[in-house]
């Protein structure tokens, strides 16, 4: 866990500059991408529809992630792993949002911020981290309630 909290502190200062970001956690419904275990350096738990290249021992998985006023919400497609929490912005530039959050008994860190890929396209990112777990989501290309899980 120190590991990933220094990751995400690394990242934020990277990250830094001055102003807000005009990304924010309830701008989107996100769609989980990966789920990623600290402990196990990273290994692939759980995948999201569409991604490709996954280890054969990860599992497909439809999760999402909303947030409103302070609310956050993690459900399944299938509505068998619903989860809500709360969250708070606690430092903002111009290129991301660092969140502090709590879902359960369970408090962790999350950040929303740009993906820069090596074509030049970018897209917003989304990534939870809670316990053991890091879950990076995209924003979600359908509705919740039309995607398979």
């Amino acid at each position: 866990m120190k590991k990933l909290c220094a990751l995400f502190c690394l990242l934020f200062l990277c990250l830094s500059g001055c102003g807000e970001s005009d990304l924010k956690i309830e701008d989107y419904v996100w769609q989980m991408t990966t789920l990623q275990s600290v402990e196990s350096e990273g290994k692939i738990l759980a995948f999201g529809p569409g991604e490709t290249g996954m280890p054969d021992t990860a599992v497909a998985y439809s999760l999402f992630c909303e947030a409103s006023t302070g609310v956050l919400s993690l459900y399944s497609a299938s509505g068998d792993q619903d989860h809500s929490g709360s969250y708070r912005a606690t430092e903002s530039n111009r290129q991301s949002v660092l969140y502090a959050v709590t879902v359960g008994e369970t408090e962790g860190m999350a950040v929303v911020s740009k993906t820069t890929y090596h074509d030049g396209g970018e897209s917003p990112t989304l990534i939870l981290s809670l316990g053991d777990y890091a879950i990076q989501f995209a924003p979600a290309t359908q509705p919740p309630d039309a995607a398979g899980s």
